[in-house]
Formats: structure tokens, sequence, C-alpha cells
């Protein structure tokens, strides 16, 4: 199931533009090899993030020529952008709440789709791309 995007930022204020602006300049610089990629796949030009966990938190997916999106997932429900640059990279993240100033992110190829197994505080979240299968089976 695919959810339409949210126009309320994450972090509000000062904070989100400058928030963006590094998230910008990290997914232009950024090429397909600097993270992982998830098992599973998006449509040619999509880049995805489903909440695999089992409590509902706020995500984010961006990437070059595609926007960003924000969203509240309850656990299954995914996200997407479409149009993106099929050989760049982009970035999904996870916060515990609208009014939360730090979260989790990912630099995920644009044709993928990455899962958030567990959440945790100060960027230490569990992905699919960084865990071992024992953590994707709980």
């Amino acid at each position: 199931m695919i959810i339409q995007e949210l126009t309320e930022p994450v972090v509000r204020g000062h904070t989100c533009a400058v928030f963006r602006k590094s998230i910008a300049i990290l997914s232009l610089v950024a090429g397909p090899g600097l993270a992982a990629s998830s098992q599973s796949t998006a449509d040619h030009g999509t880049l995805c993030v489903r909440n695999a966990s089992a409590q509902p938190h706020v995500f984010a997916v961006e990437a070059p020529e595609a926007g960003r999106r924000v969203r509240k997932l309850a656990p299954g429900e995914q996200l997407c952008v479409h149009g993106a640059l099929a050989d760049r990279t982009g970035v999904v993240s996870a916060f515990e709440d609208f009014d939360a100033m730090e979260g989790c992110s990912r630099i995920v190829a644009v044709g993928r789709t990455e899962d958030m197994l567990k959440y945790v505080d100060f960027d230490r979240c569990f992905w699919s791309s960084n865990s071992p299968s024992s953590i994707q089976q709980q």
C-alpha cells in the first residue's frame, strides 16, 4: 500500500531547512554504492521506505528529481517517491513522531524499497540493508 504525501515537515523552522539542504547535498554527491540496498525492489525510478516495525513512525523519502514526501506509517505501510533519476541515490528517514529532532536515515539506491525493522533513537535504527538476518526475522 502506497501512502500519499503530507505537507507537514518532520522538523519545524530553521532546522528543517538546514536538514533538507544537507540531505539534498548528500543525495546529489552520493553514488549508488554508498549504502547497501534492500532485498526488495521498487519500480525503476521509484524509491520507497516501508515500516517493517511493530509501531507506527513518521517516515520521509527523498530522491533527486522526485521531491520529498513525509507521512506517518502504520506497520506494513510504505511511502514512495516516483520519477527519480534511476542511477542515483536518495535518502529514507524514520522519526519517532512529527516533533522529533533526531531520527534515522539511510542512503539508498533509487529502484529499491528500504525496510525500517526497528526504531532506535539517535540514528541507530535497524534497516534491511544494515541488519543481520537474525534481526530481520524477529
